[in-house]
């Protein structure tokens, strides 16, 4: 297979070049990414709708096995974070983000976190 060129017609059964604004099926050949041009906002719209779990650390430890079997109703575990130290905001087990938690106003007295650091992709705490 020759490489794809400007004009030059794609490695595509139905014969359509890259000006044609119909969706090409990307499991069909190697289209080139500019071939997905006329698609790539509604598969960029999609990406941002998939659900992520968040997760706040408030603290580590590490425990021997024996340990952590031990472990009861009412058993207490000393983590390494002090009262008033930044939660890490971790996603897909990357830290993102740190916080600071609160108590929300409410019957329930859930948790919230307000945001005080993020980062950027190269910048994420302890990213690869």
């Amino acid at each position: 297979m020759k490489d794809w060129q400007a004009g030059e017609y794609m490695n595509d059964p139905l014969g359509r070049t890259l000006e044609e604004e119909s969706p090409i099926d990307v499991g069909a050949g190697s289209a080139p990414l500019d071939a997905l041009a006329p698609v790539m906002p509604a598969v960029a719209e999609s990406i941002l709708q998939i659900p992520l779990t968040l997760q706040v650390v408030i603290g580590t430890t590490r425990l021997p096995l024996s340990r952590l079997a031990e472990l009861r109703p009412g058993s207490m575990v000393e983590l390494d974070q002090r009262l008033g130290t930044a939660a890490a905001i971790l996603v897909n087990g990357r830290e993102v983000a740190r916080g600071e938690l609160f108590v929300l106003e409410g019957e329930d007295s859930r948790l919230g976190l307000s945001i005080t650091e993020v980062f950027s992709g190269e910048r994420s705490a302890g990213g690869p």
